[in-house]
């Protein structure tokens, strides 16, 4: 099974929605359903600064990756931000979650983006991290909820 990206369009809203929800219960992250699929529909209509990408055949998709960007002067202008990265249960052990965020890392940068967080994943998951070569930073992001 091919791990290929696509680019969610508004067609896709349920797709993602099922998907986003499936890994949101996986790892008891509950937020409240109608601002998850409003944040959802932004992305996919183009209103937010990112991208929901679909992984897998276009007619039954086994994960996605969701990314937002911004830009930082220290980094030398737009980076990207993964927000979320997940692989239905069944088809993990693949490397399809490694396929896909390489032709991520690989897209960004022919995009110009300069560099790409992303956050420890809640269960442990570094190893993947680890062999795309992220590095760990000096102090953790901090974040306030608005």
């Amino acid at each position: 099974m091919s791990a290929t990206l696509r680019i969610a369009r508004p067609d896709d809203e349920s797709r993602a929605i099922r998907l986003v929800a499936a890994c949101h219960d996986e790892i008891g992250h509950a937020p409240d359903p109608q601002d998850r699929d409003i944040a959802i529909a932004s992305l996919l209509s183009g209103e937010a600064p990112g991208a929901f990408y679909l992984i897998g055949p276009p007619s039954s998709p086994v994960g996605y990756l969701s990314v937002s960007f911004g830009h930082s002067i220290a980094q030398g202008g737009t980076v990207a931000y993964l927000d979320e990265l997940y692989i239905r249960p069944p088809v993990r052990g693949r490397g399809m979650a490694t396929e896909a965020l390489m032709a991520l890392l690989k897209m960004l940068s022919q995009h110009g983006v300069r560099a790409v967080h992303a956050s420890a994943p809640p269960s442990g998951g570094t190893r993947l991290f680890d062999r795309l070569r992220f590095k760990a930073e000096e102090a953790p992001a901090l974040t306030r909820l608005l």
